[in-house]
């Protein structure tokens, strides 16, 4: 059988998990978790990751891989999931990749690094701050951020500036880093497979887990790491969940200011997710009502895979 990669990709609530598990588990694999969040131990209400019933059902590879005071970065990703590929396929496994990350899932699957799309808001902010603060500001963050990207850029091109700052914000990490993911092409066909729901039943999902995060204990997670780390730790902890927690627990915002904000803040993810995702044409789209469609997807996926492969 030719060797094939299976990949759950959507955004945040979308079910990507228990699709993920419910399929790994019909193929007897293993799952690849692509998510930049996910592999931090101490990381764990505000990324949601898989319960420990979850993690009991299927091995899963890097989730709680690293600590927070750990560097990790996209290339090392590739590195070590491609690893991993080539161990499931040795032992005639069909991987299946479970991510959010845009990033993450083009790097491991294509080799390829393509800049996220625009934010709209990120970049008028960014403009607003050249005008009232000048150039300088910029230059300020971004050698704060990406000292090696600031010190090979040109001092007078804002667009470029404000480009690599606005890439930063959307992924995690500087330009400079992404930039030196190596090009491959993969010796596996892939398959990749997205979860799309109607808008609002996926913002009710996000605000539901929003409520089930905070009651879960988010901010006390906030707290023990913070404690334990202090907040400049990791870029991470600027992400949304964390993000606003710390500024609730700084009283720089009150407590319906900070459920407001990371419902908010994570439905304007899903968004740029979505944006990302949809750039790839090799991506199935299946319309979801309900996780009871999860059983038949997971049918339809496993037709799909081996097809002709008999």
């Amino acid at each position: 059988m030719e060797k094939r990669v299976v990949a759950i990709v959507g955004p945040t609530a979308s079910g990507k998990t228990k699709l993920g598990i419910e399929l790994a588990t019909e193929l007897n694999s293993e799952i690849i978790s692509a998510d930049s969040r996910q592999v931090f131990k101490e990381l764990t209400i505000g990324t949601a990751k898989p319960d420990i019933n979850e993690l009991m059902k299927v091995k899963h590879h890097f989730i709680n891989h690293i600590s927070i005071n750990e560097k990790y970065d996209v290339g090392k990703f590739v590195q070590e999931a491609s690893e991993v590929i080539r161990n499931l396929h040795n032992q005639n496994k069909i991987p299946v990749v479970v991510g959010g990350s845009g990033l993450y899932i083009n790097s491991l699957l294509y080799g390829i690094f393509e800049g996220p799309p625009a934010d709209d808001l990120i970049r008028k902010n960014l403009e607003l701050e050249l005008q009232n603060s000048g150039i300088q500001s910029l230059l300020n963050k971004l050698k704060k951020i990406d000292p090696e990207t600031f010190d090979r850029i040109d001092k007078n091109n804002p667009r470029r500036i404000i480009r690599a700052i606005e890439v930063y914000y959307l992924t995690g990490f500087p330009i400079s880093v992404l930039q030196k993911v190596k090009h491959k092409k993969p010796d596996y066909e892939i398959l990749i497979f997205g979860l799309n729901w109607e808008r609002k039943l996926l913002y009710e999902r996000i605000n539901n887990r929003v409520e089930q995060m905070i009651q879960m204990g988010l901010i006390e997670e906030v707290k023990e790491v913070i404690s334990k780390f202090g907040e400049n730790i990791n870029t991470v902890l600027q992400t949304v969940g964390y993000k606003e927690a710390i500024q609730f627990l700084k009283n720089e915002i009150d407590y319906s200011e900070m459920v407001e904000l990371i419902k908010r803040n994570t439905r304007r993810y899903a968004k740029r997710q979505l944006t990302w995702f949809r750039k790839n044409k090799d991506i199935h789209w299946f319309n979801i009502q309900s996780e009871k469609d999860f059983v038949q997807i997971v049918n339809q996926i496993t037709q799909l895979i081996y097809r002709g492969q008999q």
